[in-house]
């Protein structure tokens, strides 16, 4: 018996699109985590379900950092510093304009979206200077890489809630953002 097989090779591989990341609203509602992070957001925007814990509640006077994590990895990175120096965004935009930028919008400060690797595991991360009152304030915002989801437009909204939360708990008017 002889079998004769036979196919053929298209000059150029098939382009199977991916399905675009879903690009959907952030809840904005309580509890939040970490100050900024409605809990509702941790499973949607991460991809994970099951148990995590937060950092402490106790909010410090001049800065903070906050994880939210599971057993094996962080899902997200929380921090924020009242009175920040013009320098310290300029060291984030020096270090995150070689990894993937994308713009953060100008109402939301001065910084950039952009990728972090941390213990061998990719992060998209957020820093935006801006103005709260009298100062000149920074929050850090680092989710877990989920790319089922569309997150410069998640950490935008979350960026969006942290600064409100942010003036919220420290009683100062969000104004524009800081000169440059």
């Amino acid at each position: 018996m002889f079998v004769l097989m036979t196919g053929c090779t298209p000059d150029k591989a098939a382009h199977i699109p991916l399905p675009s990341p879903v690009r959907g609203p952030v809840a904005d509602r309580p509890p939040y985590l970490c100050y900024f992070i409605p809990q509702a957001a941790v499973a949607e925007l991460t991809g994970y379900r099951g148990p995590h814990r937060a950092g402490d509640d106790k909010r410090h006077p001049d800065s903070y950092s906050c994880v939210i994590a599971n057993a094996e990895q962080s899902l997200f990175i929380t921090s924020y510093d009242v009175s920040a120096s013009r320098g310290a965004i300029e060291r984030y935009m020096t270090f995150g304009e070689k990894r993937d930028p994308a713009d953060l919008p100008k109402e939301l400060g001065t910084g950039l979206i952009s990728d972090f690797d941390l213990r061998m595991r990719p992060y998209r991360t957020v820093e935006a200077w801006f103005r709260c009152g009298s100062a000149n304030s920074l929050i850090g915002i680092t989710v877990k890489r989920n790319p089922a989801r569309d997150q410069d437009h998640d950490l935008v909204q979350l960026m969006t809630i942290a600064q409100r939360r942010f003036a919220e708990m420290f009683g100062c008017d969000l104004g524009a953002p800081p000169p440059r």
